[in-house]
């Protein structure tokens, strides 16, 4: 009965997608907002394309690298800024890692926002690695690096 009450939700959530995606908002969620001044460290990772083999996983190809803040708890939360591969700030990300799932938003500099989710392959030692659900293609990598505070 569990696991078809979770089907259920997994399922309204991927058919409730497209509607998201049409109606863009630039309104804050409370869930997730923008990062808090308390945080538990620092947070940089990407966004690529990556590959398992050599005992870990390697990066083929980076689309964007993020930086921020994370906090930790039940679950963790990063709020950080995306960039081009120039440097460049292109947009901001918020997400909620939980256990196995990610789910959370992105922005671009216009303020139009996406929802993002996807699933961790590898979450230990600071690191993690997961998938993220794109609009068109295969999902893309995504990876990052907690520092804690000292």
């Amino acid at each position: 009965m569990k696991k078809t009450l979770v089907m259920i939700g997994l399922c309204a959530i991927l058919l409730s997608m497209p509607t998201l995606l049409a109606f863009p908002t630039t309104q804050n969620h409370f869930l997730l907002s923008s990062p808090s001044p308390v945080s538990d460290g620092t947070f940089a990772g990407g966004l690529g394309r990556g590959h398992w083999g050599n005992g870990g996983f390697n990066i083929d190809k980076v689309y964007a690298y993020m930086n921020g803040i994370y906090t930790s708890g039940v679950y963790t939360k990063i709020s950080a800024e995306i960039n081009n591969v120039y440097n460049e700030k292109i947009g901001e990300i918020s997400a909620i890692i939980s256990y196995k799932i990610i789910i959370g938003h992105t922005q671009n500099n216009l303020g139009l926002r996406a929802p993002i989710i996807g699933f961790l392959m590898r979450n230990q030692n600071n690191q993690f690695v997961g998938r993220i659900m794109s609009m068109y293609g295969s999902a893309p990598h995504m990876w990052g690096y907690f520092i804690p505070n000292v």
